[in-house]
C-alpha cells in the first residue's frame, strides 16, 4: 500500500539533513529500477502483476522525490540562515 505524498513527507519532517540525503538517494535508485520496468515495453514482467502497477509506483515515487527535494531545500536554507 502506498501513502499520499503529503503523508510521506510528514513522516520525514524531523529527519536530519543527512537522513534526507539518504532517503533521496534511496528514492532515486528505486525510480531507476522502476524506469527499467516501465519503459522496457514488456508487460510480462512479474512486477506488472502487483497493484499498484509499476507505472503508478513510478509516478508516486517521483512525487515523493519532489517532496524530499523541496524539504531538503528548506532545511538547507534554514541551516544557511542560522550559519550567517
Amino acid at each position: 500500500m502506498m501513502i499520499s505524498p503529503e503523508m510521506y513527507i510528514k513522516s520525514h519532517e524531523n529527519d536530519s539533513f543527512e537522513q534526507l540525503i539518504e532517503e533521496r538517494d534511496s528514492l532515486v535508485e528505486y525510480v531507476k529500477e522502476l524506469e527499467e520496468i516501465v519503459f522496457a515495453g514488456d508487460k510480462s514482467d512479474p512486477a506488472w502483476n502487483i497493484l499498484p502497477g509499476p507505472d503508478v509506483q513510478y509516478q508516486v515515487q517521483l512525487e515523493y522525490l519532489s517532496k524530499i527535494c523541496m524539504l531538503m531545500c528548506e532545511k538547507f536554507r534554514d541551516e544557511m540562515d542560522r550559519g550567517n
